[in-house]
């Protein structure tokens, strides 16, 4: 049977209020992040989930201020994200699962996998640029799973309904199995 970290379900939920309180609609994203084989698995590269969150930030701010000029409008993207940090069953290396949060009148969808200026390039990008490795090469490392994405709308009847099939999908980051809670690394975090 599946067990749930309570403490993880509470700060998502937090989160997807926060980010519903700034925000009329909304698409969340599952997102996996993964490293090479090859790549080490050293207590000084902790902060590879920090690097990719600033370099995912500074590439929507610019997106978004360029698209506000040649929309003609001011727009508000604020990124609101959860990340959880495990190790898998077979091969026990670190990885990470993500849901994004931003907002879908910018960005109604990831995009194409294998294109550029789109979300999903933007988040292929930020992940290589924070492990140091060379994009598109390595673009395969991000992994976005099928029906991961869910919209919000605030103002719609269909709320309770978008909120129950995300907490479908946030439940998994949850789960404590994988979970190297006593490594003396942090597996959980969420934007502020």
């Amino acid at each position: 049977m599946k067990t749930y970290n309570p403490y993880y379900q509470q700060r998502t939920e937090g989160v997807i209020n926060n980010a519903l309180s700034e925000l009329t609609r909304i698409m969340a994203l599952r997102v996996d992040l993964r490293l090479p084989p090859d790549y080490p698995d050293s207590p000084d590269d902790s902060k590879v989930i920090t690097r990719f969150f600033d370099s995912l930030k500074a590439k929507l701010r610019y997106d978004t201020a360029r698209k506000a000029s040649r929309w003609g409008r001011n727009l508000n993207n604020p990124l609101y994200y959860v990340w959880v940090r495990e190790y898998g069953e077979i091969n026990n290396r670190r990885h990470y699962h993500l849901v994004l949060f931003v907002n879908k009148d910018i960005y109604h969808s990831p995009g194409v996998y294998n294109g550029e200026n789109n979300l999903a390039s933007f988040i292929q990008q930020a992940w290589c640029s924070a492990t140091g490795l060379a994009w598109p090469v390595h673009s395969r490392l991000v992994h976005f799973p099928e029906h991961g994405v869910v919209y919000l709308d605030r103002n719609s009847p269909e709320l309770p309904a978008q909120l129950a099939a995300l907490k479908q999908r946030t439940d998994y980051l949850a789960k404590d199995h994988t979970k190297p809670y006593h490594d003396g690394f942090r597996s959980f975090g969420t934007s502020r």
